[in-house]
């Protein structure tokens, strides 16, 4: 139980080593006692996520459902697992373009256009990439990172700053001003 899930947490991390790592395990002296459908089902995940393919990662889960689905801690990994290959495969796809069809996006992914759509929305809403959805045209527009503007912040800064001094000296004004009546 311990080495599938530390295959699945391994799995998660993105480096070409894992994949190595992972079968390493798997084949060491400690790893063959414990052959068996379970570690197949965390070996075919590994190689699955190595390669970031979301296809084979689904047909995996569809292949080994008791081994990968049974276990709430293993199911909970895998979970985050393959938002982590959604993520990584929609940002793959939009990031050539400035603006694209959200059909065309769910085509090329593989999968139905209302997922997409929330998975777009959601990583906009987290700000995994700067971008809108027009969902009247059915497109998503995606804005180039701009870098923050160092005097503006300044700016803000010096603003503030000045906000602090009136206000003390406004209180200072009342504070004389009840003194002399």
């Amino acid at each position: 139980k311990a080495l599938g899930i530390s295959a699945t947490g391994a799995a998660g991390i993105r480096s070409d080593r894992n994949e190595a790592d992972i079968s390493g395990m798997i084949s060491g002296k400690r790893g063959v006692k414990y052959a068996g459908k379970d570690v197949d089902a965390m070996s075919a995940i590994a190689s699955a996520a190595s390669k970031r393919s979301l296809k084979e990662y689904e047909a995996v889960l569809s292949k080994y459902p008791h081994e990968l689905q049974d276990d709430l801690l293993i199911k909970h990994h895998l979970g985050t697992l393959q938002e982590q290959l959604l993520e990584s495969n929609l940002i793959r796809i939009i990031e050539p373009y400035s603006c694209v069809e959200i059909d065309h996006v769910a085509t090329l992914i593989e999968m139905p256009l209302a997922v997409v759509e929330k998975k777009l929305s959601q990583m906009i809403l987290d700000g995994k990439f700067n971008g809108i959805l027009d969902q009247g045209k059915g497109q998503l527009i995606v804005y180039e990172d701009s870098e923050t503007d160092k005097a503006m912040e300044n700016g803000l800064k010096v603003i503030d700053n000045i906000d602090k001094v009136v206000s003390s000296l406004f209180d200072r004004s009342q504070a004389l001003r009840s003194m002399m009546v």
